[in-house]
């Protein structure tokens, strides 16, 4: 009985090793090795039917875990990356400001060392060299220096009661003749407090006194409220058919001159005006300024040295003369230095009116575009 159990052990275990192992052949088996029948039990536990649903949810399991581990990873990256891309944006603006802002400065002080050498009472524009220089690598300053008193200084035109002037000057610019009162009455009543005034087109000679002014000078009329600044005269009523007909009309007054005109540095338009000559014969007078090779601020230039070469030049008599003298000068005492410094596409201008012959130089204004 033992040699038997033994030989129906071992091919048993045979059977085993060749046949696949399911829940069937196992349950056979272990009732074979347990010496019961394949019914007992049976009736001992219920026989589970063969299937895959179980290897099937463990791989879904897995295949999904897998897959949000790479959302989630790819999701890092891309937020890793936005970062990265904002810090550099940021520190690329932020070098682009400050190269910016470097540019700006090192243009500014190059425009101040312009003014530096423009303020000298000594230099003129005819010192090229020293009003136009370059700097490595790409910087620059430009001067050029001008005078107020090539411009009309309308509160000392108001003051001296020459409406003739500023009336023709309005009549050139086509602006009509009912206009023209209308600024140049709304003109004096803004320098004169909205007070009482003589309009224009009706003023009359007055008795001469004892005591009688200088050859060639007006009695000087008192402001109460002067103009401060040319941009006033726009807020004057009526004025708009002013700057209709001229936009650039402001480039013809000043408030800073002593309200004489340079006959060496105005244009011939403002020579004509001022002194009542033909356009022809103020164009003859500039150019003698201008020298032989006819061209303005260089060295061969003739500038006037005494008033009987302006008379003569202007083909005008004693009594012609002394009319308009008061309104000219040799000389300008007010003058405006502009000062552009460059660096590269930045650039800065710095334009400065001021008194030059003064010790100290007086500055009376100070802009800077």
């Amino acid at each position: 009985m033992v040699g038997g159990s033994n030989s129906a052990r071992r091919s048993l275990k045979n059977k085993r090793m060749l046949t696949p192992r399911t829940s069937e052949n196992a349950g056979n088996a272990e009732n074979a090795g347990n010496g019961t029948s394949p019914g007992a039990s049976q009736a001992r536990r219920p026989r589970a039917p063969f299937s895959l649903v179980p290897l099937r949810s463990r791989r879904s399991r897995r295949f999904l875990t897998s897959g949000s581990a790479l959302l989630l990873v790819l999701f890092t990256l891309l937020l890793i990356s936005g970062l990265v891309l904002g810090a550099l944006t940021f520190l690329e603006s932020g070098v682009e400001d400050y190269g910016a802002l470097n540019h700006q400065f090192r243009a500014r002080q190059l425009a101040r060392s312009g003014l530096a050498f423009g303020l000298n009472p000594q230099v003129s524009n005819q010192d090229i060299a020293l009003l136009n220089q370059k700097f490595k690598p790409n910087g620059e300053f430009h001067v050029v220096i001008t005078s107020e008193s090539t411009k009309l200084n309308v509160n000392s035109l108001l003051s001296q009661g020459r409406d003739d002037i500023l009336q023709t000057l309005f009549l050139q610019w086509n602006v009509s003749l009912g206009a023209v009162n209308d600024v140049i009455n709304g003109l004096k009543k803004w320098t004169n407090g909205n007070q009482e005034i003589q309009p224009v087109g009706t003023n009359v000679a007055q008795p001469q006194e004892e005591e009688e002014t200088d050859v060639g000078q007006q009695r000087g009329i008192q402001l109460v409220r002067p103009f401060l600044s040319v941009s006033e005269m726009a807020e004057v009523p009526g004025f708009n058919a002013v700057i209709q007909a001229k936009p650039n009309w402001a480039d013809y007054f000043t408030v800073w001159s002593d309200g004489t005109i340079d006959v060496n540095l105005a244009d011939p338009g403002m020579i004509a005006l001022v002194t009542g000559v033909t356009p022809a014969t103020a164009t003859q007078f500039v150019k003698r300024i201008w020298g032989p090779d006819g061209i303005p601020f260089t060295t061969d230039d003739q500038p006037y040295q005494n008033w009987n070469d302006v008379m003569l030049a202007l083909g005008m008599s004693e009594q012609q003369f002394q009319i308009v003298q008061n309104l000219l000068s040799l000389t300008s005492s007010v003058d405006r230095v502009e000062s552009i410094g460059s660096v590269g596409k930045y650039s800065v201008t710095l334009s400065v009116v001021a008194k030059r012959s003064a010790i100290p130089v007086a500055y009376l204004l100070w802009q800077e575009k």
